[in-house]
């Protein structure tokens, strides 16, 4: 109940707190372009057209088209699509398996040594580069690329966690809801988990805005969604022959995973001003 009890004052913080403001903007204006792909935009983004091959940004084509003659706006929205989605389902994997992994660790102290030990093996391969090598082994797909990320971003999320539930399980209540012989699994689920979630929601919101990033690496060198599918990455892959003569195939997906980075970046720093009770009284 006392978790509960906060949540209106947490979200008033958070519309009160200017970085998130500006971050949920942003963010939202990527997403819903994204979502309403399908009804903005104004042509096939897989349909050629050899008569319009890298058409500048214009009445017909606002952002251009590239060597195929497809419309960029209307690729950048269906990238856009595809990034978020992947961003989204790698956010939510990591936080269920690594989240799962740090409560264990944190709590358990036999399982600590043995769960942060195998984190750490994984953390020692710089991400991106451990999600390339896994992407390229299993194979170009949505599916693959969504695996290998959340691999890659579980050990960050899972020690983020662990640390949470490390401060946790020294609370007084935490003491006393044992004392009185509820089980490890009550104190775990109904004591521990609710107050030490704070972190692990920060810490998801630039979860995602990596995984963005990285998907489009990972499109940008051929080991993510294959083609035909629109990606952003792949879309700024297809245009760096062309970066003299046409930039804005290049340029517009780029903004995009600008914009989406920095609106989730921006959302991730309100979100920790306002559930770190150290910073609540700079938030306006």
């Amino acid at each position: 109940m006392a978790v509960a009890k906060r949540v209106p004052g947490t979200w008033s913080r958070l519309l009160a707190h200017p970085s998130f403001r500006l971050g949920l903007v942003l963010f939202a204006l990527v997403a819903l372009c994204g979502l309403l792909a399908a009804w903005l935009a104004p042509y096939d983004p897989l349909r050629n057209n050899f008569r319009a091959r890298l058409v500048a940004p214009g009445e017909a084509h606002w952002l251009g088209t590239d060597r195929f003659g497809r419309d960029i706006l209307s690729r950048t929205l269906y990238g856009a699509q595809v990034s978020l989605r992947i961003g989204l389902a790698v956010a939510g994997v990591t936080a269920l398996v690594g989240g799962a992994v740090g409560a264990l660790a944190g709590f358990a102290r036999r399982l600590d040594g043995p769960l942060m030990r195998f984190m750490d093996a994984l953390m020692a391969f710089p991400a991106v580069l451990l999600a390339i090598a896994l992407a390229a082994a299993l194979g170009p797909s949505e599916v693959n690329a969504i695996l290998a990320l959340s691999i890659a971003y579980v050990p960050r999320t899972a020690r983020v966690m662990r640390a949470g539930v490390m401060v946790v399980r020294e609370f007084p209540f935490v003491e006393g809801a044992q004392a009185i012989g509820a089980s490890s699994t009550r104190v775990l689920l109904r004591h521990v988990l609710p107050n030490a979630l704070a972190p692990l929601v920060v810490q998801q919101t630039y979860v995602f805005a990596l995984a963005v990033l990285a998907e489009a690496v990972l499109s940008f060198l051929g080991v993510g969604p294959p083609p035909p599918t629109p990606t952003l990455g792949g879309i700024i892959s297809e245009g760096r022959d062309y970066i003299q003569e046409a930039p804005w195939i290049s340029i517009v997906p780029g903004i995009g995973i600008a914009l989406t980075v920095l609106g989730l970046n921006l959302m991730g720093d309100g979100l920790r001003d306002a559930l770190d009770p150290r910073l609540r009284d700079a938030v306006r």
